[in-house]
């Protein structure tokens, strides 16, 4: 009746947070929690001068409903939060994140997934996609809107797997209300994946993304291969690479081409400490005006310790260098964080955490904060 396509090996290795879970879509569930919390920064709009302390207090829902029927399953999932600052109240906003997704069993070897997605995010100035803002600035608001449309199927779903994705995303960005940027973005990609033994697959990607900043065409094709791999069953490798050209329509811009990679790894040391690699590179859209495009690069590492079934401990740290395409913009922002979370009760979490970002820029002076946040957590 109802099964999901990545049943076996390769589905392992798909991991981009050992936190975030991809659904089981064997298994109905519904799952509803709500969570309060404060957040204190000794720099909000991170800037490296006229520093400004502030606290925001958020409250939020999440709820997450999947429902398995003869032949197909529906996921609802929902985040709503409201967040208010006590010195900055211009600054309050409710956020929410809605992507429900039907998936289709069409045959024991082939699934049809069709997802939308309406997101409202927010960004301070200094940070992020609010990176050229000035404080006075304040914030950006960012509604994304999306749809993907996923066909999976292989002569046998645990050895062979070939995946078709197209998708399109509108951005809109405001600041005090006004059209701050846009951007623009349909995409089509082939995956494809073959597992030669027991323990080793190989992975094909090929993908082509047609993308719009402010008006401005860009087009980026990028061909790559991979390896995935299993090891007795406590670690999980995952590595994809390769090339890609971007080019400028009408834009009199000469193409800009680089080598492109995205590193998994998840090791599960013992019962009660994991390790977690990650490592990326890939041309994105500019989120400065100055510019169209940009090289993102990052690595990230992190160790988390399940001391015992109530206590978590957890420490990341990460790296991201950014480089502006039509610039000679580069920056480079450094994270540092540790948390606890404590499952005191049946229903009840405590999250504690603190986190360090520095942001640095060749003849400019570091931009430095520091966060501390506070929440507890309610399952119904």
């Amino acid at each position: 009746m109802n099964r999901s396509y990545l049943t076996g090996f390769i589905s392992l290795f798909i991991v981009t947070s050992a936190q975030t879970s991809a659904t089981d879509w064997e298994q109905a569930h519904h799952e509803v929690s709500t969570i309060a919390g404060v957040q204190s920064s000794n720099n909000l709009f991170n800037t490296a001068a006229l520093q400004q302390h502030d606290q925001r207090l958020y409250a939020g829902l999440n709820w997450d409903w999947l429902g398995l029927f003869e032949g197909f399953g529906v996921q609802w999932p929902l985040q709503v939060q409201r967040r208010q600052y006590l010195d900055n109240t211009a600054l309050d906003a409710t956020l929410y994140q809605l992507q429900p997704e039907l998936r289709l069993f069409l045959t024991p070897h082939t699934d049809l997934s069709l997802q939308a997605t309406l997101n409202k995010q927010q960004f301070l100035a200094g940070d992020a996609a609010g990176e050229f803002l000035s404080p006075e600035a304040g914030v950006l608001d960012e509604t994304q809107q999306g749809m993907q449309a996923s066909l999976s199927f292989g002569r046998a779903p645990d050895i062979q797997n070939l995946q078709v994705k197209i998708a399109t995303e509108r951005r809109r960005q405001k600041v005090q209300d006004q059209l701050y940027s846009q951007q623009d973005s349909d995409m089509a990609a082939i995956n494809y994946s073959h597992k030669v033994n027991e323990n080793v697959a190989l992975v094909l990607d090929v993908a082509r993304r047609q993308e719009q900043q402010n008006q401005r065409d860009s087009d980026v094709n990028q061909y790559g291969a991979g390896v995935a791999v299993q090891w007795t069953g406590q670690q999980y490798f995952r590595l994809t690479g390769g090339r890609f050209v971007r080019s400028f329509a009408g834009q009199q811009l000469d193409d800009t081409a680089g080598s492109y990679w995205q590193l998994n790894n998840l090791w599960q040391l013992d019962s009660r400490w994991q390790l977690e690699l990650q490592s990326g590179r890939r041309s994105v859209l500019s989120y400065a005006s100055q510019s169209i495009s940009q090289l993102d690069t990052e690595h990230l590492a992190a160790v988390r310790w399940q001391y015992d079934q109530s206590h978590q401990f957890a420490a990341q740290i990460s790296r991201l260098n950014s480089r502006l395409d039509q610039s000679n913009y580069r920056r480079t922002r450094d994270a540092i964080s540790a948390s606890w979370q404590w499952q005191w009760a049946q229903q009840w979490c405590s999250l504690l955490q603190v986190s360090q970002v520095q942001q640095s820029r060749e003849q400019q002076p570091d931009r430095n904060r520091l966060e501390f946040t506070a929440q507890v957590s309610w399952a119904w």
